[in-house]
């Protein structure tokens, strides 16, 4: 194993979250990294030697390292206004307001570390004496990490590190981190020849966003998610979560009138023992000011789905760009593309990550409700919901009228007669979403998200 260890003398490291440019990046993005490694390559006009290029190559191309580091206290900077240094433009003088002429809103964001000021990166391949030793030295190299306020000492070993915290590259994580691909050492040098130092440069092309999990020591076991995701925006849709059922079933009930007669089992949901498509609408839910609105659809489709009926259903949510609501109201269906500006409700992350805690947003109406309403039997008929669902048995279950989640629906605003209950479930695994249960689990009613960081002990 070869590792790299990166100590932080000051005790903190600046650098701006690429979706957050007011709050710190934290840990340290291994293409970020890389990059400050071939920096201190050329440094000094230096040219790195070929087996040093040869070096940097490997790294490019290995597998994304793991990483150890310690917690850090990431809370967003303070907004300074500092002086414009560019040129005017040729259309004219730039105006900041007039509390404030000649000044813009700049964040300067630190990380503060909270344990040993050291992050160290594995590789799973080892080196030569000579290779190790020019690597460190390159290492050596190394001032900074981020801006120049963040010193940084760092040197490569193959000794086995002693882990702060061990990240590893995993498909069910949720850290989510750039790393170098093969070419980004060519695109630095083109970047550099085109631009100078200058802090301006393009968008990288050669980097990828990897997701992490944290290690436990072991193999982890997951359960996977038994569907594929999508989601559609909905736009000029007041309904709230308390009658998602309503709106779920007008999804299918569209859906299966472009179908018609073509509609397979897993669309109209009258073959018991087939595969069903859940129409889940989404609600806006999790935050001070949220208030239960549905802002989009998720669709789930089952794994098990056969090339025809997933076609036909694609098909007919690709002729569906409206759909009409039972009260008369016109929602506009609008595909949701994943971005750093996307709605949280709509990403697709906050409803399929892994965890192995779910809190439910809409209540779960129970498959076989027992016939006396006790705690006990209660929480046994749920358990059976989710089993039937397809969900390993929890290892404990917390009963609730009202939601975890601000804006989820208590259990009086359903509007059924049938028995049901919020519930906040713990898992012996992680569990990937989507997580529904229930007797309306395919409309909504029944829709789990993982829990809020407030109620985990």
């Amino acid at each position: 194993m070869l590792h790299l260890h990166i100590g932080f003398p000051a005790g903190k490291y600046s650098a701006a979250c690429i979706e957050e440019p007011s709050r710190p990046e934290w840990p340290p993005h291994p293409s970020r990294i890389y990059s400050a490694l071939v920096a201190a390559a050329y440094a000094g006009d230096r040219q790195p030697s070929a087996r040093e290029r040869n070096l940097l190559l490997a790294l490019e191309q290995a597998e994304p390292p793991s990483l150890a580091f310690p917690e850090a206290d990431t809370a967003a900077g303070a907004t300074s206004y500092v002086p414009v240094n560019d040129l005017p433009s040729r259309f004219g003088p730039k105006s900041y307001g007039p509390l404030l002429p000649n000044r813009q809103p700049r964040h300067f964001p630190v990380a503060y570390l909270l344990g040993a000021p050291e992050i160290v990166l594995s590789w799973a391949f080892d080196l030569d004496r000579e290779e190790l030793r020019l690597l460190d030295q390159l290492a050596a190299r190394m001032t900074h990490l981020g801006t120049s306020h963040s010193l940084v000492v760092a040197r490569f070993t193959c000794s086995e590190p002693k882990p702060l915290a061990c990240y590893a590259a995993s498909p069910y994580g949720d850290l989510s981190l750039r790393v170098p691909l093969p070419g980004r050492l060519q695109e630095l040098d083109e970047v550099y020849a085109q631009c100078g130092g200058s802090p301006r440069r393009p968008q990288p092309l050669y980097e990828d966003f990897v997701t992490y999990a944290r290690l436990a020591g072991g193999p982890i076991q997951v359960h996977h998610s038994a569907y594929e995701w999508l989601a559609f925006r909905l736009k000029g849709c007041t309904w709230g979560a308390d009658t998602a059922h309503i709106l779920g079933k007008s999804m299918r009930r569209a859906i299966m009138s472009l179908l018609d007669a073509q509609a397979p089992a897993a669309v109209h949901g009258h073959a018991a023992e087939q595969l069903h498509i859940a129409w889940l609408p989404l609600p806006e839910v999790g935050h001070p000011r949220a208030e239960g609105r549905i802002r989009g659809m998720g669709i789930a489709l089952p794994n098990g789905l056969s090339r025809q009926e997933r076609a036909l259903t694609l098909a007919a949510l690709a002729r569906l760009p409206f759909l009409r609501l039972p009260d008369g109201q016109v929602a506009e269906l609008e595909p949701v593309i994943d971005g750093p500006h996307t709605l949280r409700t709509l990403c697709p992350k906050t409803w399929t990550g892994f965890s192995p805690c779910w809190s439910s947003v809409t209540p779960v109406v129970l498959d076989r409700p027992p016939k006396r309403f006790e705690s006990s039997r209660v929480i046994q008929a749920l358990v059976e919901s989710l089993v039937n669902a397809g969900f390993p048995a929890p290892l404990s279950v917390t009963l609730s009228q009202t939601s975890d989640f601000e804006g989820g629906p208590s259990v009086r605003r359903i509007p059924t007669r049938l028995p049901h209950t919020h519930a906040r479930v713990v898992f012996a695994e992680p569990v990937q979403g989507p997580v529904i249960a229930g007797r309306w689990k395919y409309f909504g009613t029944g829709l789990f998200r993982p829990t809020p960081e407030e109620f985990l002990s």
